[in-house]
């Protein structure tokens, strides 16, 4: 699927969390992004992300809930950015969240202070 594609998937398909149609390759848009991996009850050794992979807190991936599993994309904030792959399911959607972003992700972007934070979001296709 093409980056334009996975976009208009993404837009079309979650309307609550990606507001924005311009989505495609070479454009982007922000949204409310938080972090997870390392905390004391979520994913305990071995555990599985959605795809199937064993959950590794510093691999460069993300958690949607409806864009395709392998889509990549380029995230900045505060200056820094960093590509991540999309391997799991989430956030709930009760936490007003539209991207949780793996540990390592989060330390590369200066995300971990803060916890959570607006997030320009490029798609760059799948991986």
């Amino acid at each position: 699927m093409s980056a334009p594609a996975l976009a208009h998937h993404a837009h079309h398909a979650s309307r609550h969390s990606w507001r924005h149609a311009e989505a495609s390759q070479g454009k982007g848009f922000t949204v409310n992004t938080s972090f997870y991996g390392g905390g004391p009850r979520r994913y305990e050794p071995n555990s599985h992300t959605a795809n199937g992979e064993i959950f590794n807190m510093w691999d460069l991936t993300a958690a949607h809930r409806t864009l395709p599993m392998g889509t990549r994309l380029r995230l900045t904030y505060a200056g820094r950015s960093v590509v991540v792959r999309i391997n799991d399911r989430g956030p709930a959607a009760w936490t007003g969240r539209s991207l949780d972003v793996s540990r390592g992700a989060a330390v590369q972007l200066g995300l971990i202070e803060r916890g959570t934070g607006q997030v320009h979001v490029e798609v760059l296709g799948k991986s």
